[in-house]
């Protein structure tokens, strides 16, 4: 048999570190994404996992894949049926591409990943077969585009993980992403002589973070700055299908999109990623995000009406030992001011709540992280797929302690 050759000249595939949350689902927006890609989105299609089990878009879960078996060609990625973040971050890049009369380009689609897994496993010495499965996916793709002629990037490694590592201390969730992206890029060097650049959706806390640790947002956050990645978007900002963590198709795109527009922002050379810092004088605090030029803080009033409403989000979402008596927000700019209701408030958070909000529903049933605040950054634009939404860019969560007036980020 002849094998399948798609009608690009080039492709972009996208390693990803993702759990349940970032995991394909069925849903009918894939076929909006179908029609605004014909013909420029594929998967690799051939290879067997070591029960000769077919490994297709979705991947081989936690089945080995048979490195002896080879793949055979790229076969098109329409009515699949399913969208993901991931999906949908490279679907938007090829429908602009389109846009720009650009169809030569492609992407080429793919899940390495399953449900409720350690990062460490995607490590290609891990015990479990996450890392080879990916490594060995893209090694197989590269010897098929090479056969066909086509160039393959890797421009991106996705970070969609974490939640499940809700207890996990913040070292070791860091380590085990080291171990794993230190492989990664590793391999993407020798098998594509590049050097992708990491792109983070920082997860959020489930409907219930009474009694977790949740380390994982503020590790994750330092990881993206540290590796000079992108902060795309933050997982807490959006509706939750079930009352735990998961989100319905609509939400997955709308991940996705944002993660494109991310993308694409900094490669047009302009700045994407919002930062904090905290400046202390006693009981007086000032919080500083770092904006995009001409951006400015807003409040997206009303964001959890049906979901506990302001109780759930008392001072925009910032909470200090002793409480808070004041909450001021620079609306031209970027600061919000604190008072303090104690000279001894030992620790500051923002949007990093410790409550149980799984009794709070809209009427389509979702839910709403715990992690909450109602301020965002105030450029925003039309969601491409999802019809009457918008996409936001959500401010930066974290928490940490003073020492005198210095304060200290936990992670």
């Amino acid at each position: 048999m002849t094998a399948p050759r798609p009608t690009v000249t080039s492709l972009d595939i996208l390693p990803v570190y993702g759990q349940s949350e970032n995991r394909a689902i069925p849903d009918d927006l894939a076929a909006a994404l179908d029609a605004a890609t014909s013909e420029q989105a594929y998967y690799t299609f051939g290879m067997r996992d070591m029960s000769g089990n077919s490994v297709g878009p979705q991947g081989a879960g936690l089945a080995e894949i048979d490195a002896a078996h080879p793949a055979r060609g790229f076969l098109s990625a329409a009515r699949q049926g399913r969208v993901s973040p991931a999906y949908t971050f490279q679907f938007c890049r090829a429908a602009a591409w389109r846009d720009q009369e650009n169809a030569a380009s492609g992407v080429l689609i793919g899940d390495n990943g399953f449900g409720g897994r350690d990062i460490g496993e995607w490590s290609v010495q891990a015990s479990s077969p996450l890392g080879r499965n990916q490594i060995h996916w893209l090694r197989e793709s590269a010897r098929l585009a090479s056969e066909f002629g086509i160039r393959l990037n890797c421009p991106h490694v996705l970070l969609f993980q974490g939640t499940s590592a809700k207890d996990k201390p913040g070292s070791e969730y860091r380590s085990g992403f080291e171990a794993a992206h230190t492989g990664t890029l590793a391999s993407v060097r020798e098998i594509l002589g590049q050097d992708p650049r990491l792109i983070v959706v920082v997860n959020g806390a489930d409907v219930n973070s009474i009694g977790d640790r949740y380390d994982t947002p503020g590790v994750q956050y330092r990881i993206a700055l540290e590796h000079g990645g992108i902060l795309a978007t933050w997982q807490r900002a959006f509706p939750i299908s079930d009352r735990n963590i998961h989100p319905d198709g609509a939400t997955q795109v709308l991940i996705g999109e944002t993660c494109a527009w991310a993308a694409a922002e900094i490669e047009a050379g302009k700045e994407w990623n919002i930062t904090y810092s905290v400046a202390r004088e006693g009981r007086m605090v000032r919080v500083d995000f770092v904006l995009r030029p001409g951006e400015t803080l807003i409040e997206r009033h009303g964001l959890y009406e049906h979901f506990g409403g302001a109780a759930t989000c008392a001072n925009f979402g910032f909470e200090a030992e002793g409480g808070i008596l004041e909450a001021t927000v620079d609306w031209g700019g970027g600061s919000v001011t604190l008072t303090l209701a104690s000279d001894d408030s030992s620790w500051l958070r923002f949007a990093h709540q410790f409550q149980d909000c799984s009794g709070f529903l809209d009427d389509l049933g979702r839910s709403m992280s715990a992690h909450r605040s109602t301020l965002f950054a105030s450029e925003s634009r039309a969601s491409r797929f999802v019809q009457g939404e918008q996409l936001w860019r959500p401010l930066p969560g974290f928490r940490g302690t003073f020492v005198g007036d210095q304060f200290l980020p936990e992670f």
